[in-house]
């Protein structure tokens, strides 16, 4: 049985021709997963934004670059100087995420390295700026209020660039070691000062009160020795009262 070879020439372009046509089938969907938003590139330039789900796009022409809009937890460690020029070793957690309706903003600005060249150099400068109003001995108490500082001041720097702030807190902090030791002997010093202070009461007191026991002991031998030397006889002239010898309590 003789097959002319056209046949196979035509089966495989066929076959060529279903491949080209599958790929370009399968290259006009993607799927954007939860959590994400797709940027569509159309020929380089920005097109327009995916929601979550499967959408269409233009095979070869379209590209599809995924950014993550889900809460991102970003901690800064850092060093910065106080009011008073202190050194304060600084660790901050921000939790912030992508706004969905400018995904396309932000990549057109920043491409997909947002963090490194907004969010982190904008978050450094806002705990440098506000940390250096407070005197390094206010920090521990005002902790609380230097993290929401940094917050607004943070948000008002990146917010209209498509951010969203979720929190932003101190979680940790350190000083220097020379004002960790400024600190104990302060501590020491006032220890002392109030130990000293006790001590004066303390003798105060007790030399108050040796005083009380004193005079009362001193008029009791006083008496005793009037008692002693009198003779048994009253004085023929007394006007009342008390015995002369005799002392009042």
């Amino acid at each position: 049985m003789n097959i002319n070879p056209k046949y196979f020439v035509g089966l495989g372009g066929f076959a060529l021709t279903g491949l080209i046509a599958l790929a370009i089938f399968l290259g006009s969907w993607t799927i954007v997963e939860t959590g994400e938003r797709g940027v569509v590139l159309r020929l380089g330039r920005y097109a327009e934004t995916m929601d979550e789900g499967l959408n269409f796009k233009i095979p070869v022409v379209d590209k599809v670059v995924k950014l993550n809009i889900r809460d991102v937890n970003l901690g800064v460690d850092t060093e910065v100087s106080s009011g008073d020029m202190q050194t304060i070793r600084v660790k901050t957690s921000l939790i912030y995420a992508l706004d969905p309706q400018n995904v396309g903003t932000i990549y057109q600005k920043y491409n997909v390295n947002y963090e490194n060249i907004l969010i982190k150099p904008l978050l450094l400068e806002s705990i440098n700026s506000v940390v250096a109003n407070y005197p390094i001995e206010a920090f521990v108490e005002k902790r609380a209020e230097i993290s929401e500082r940094i917050k607004e001041t943070f948000l008002s720097k990146a917010g209209h660039n498509g951010i969203i702030v979720k929190s932003l807190m101190i979680t940790e902090h350190d000083f220097s070691d020379e004002f960790n030791k400024a600190i104990e002997d302060k501590k020491i010093a006032e220890q002392g000062a109030l130990k000293a202070k006790y001590d004066l009461e303390r003798v105060t007191l007790e030399a108050k009160a040796q005083m009380e026991k004193q005079k009362s002991l001193n008029q009791m031998v006083l008496q005793e020795k009037a008692i002693d030397k009198w003779d048994g006889k009253l004085p023929q002239y007394f006007s009342g009262g008390e015995l002369p010898f005799i002392m009042s309590k």
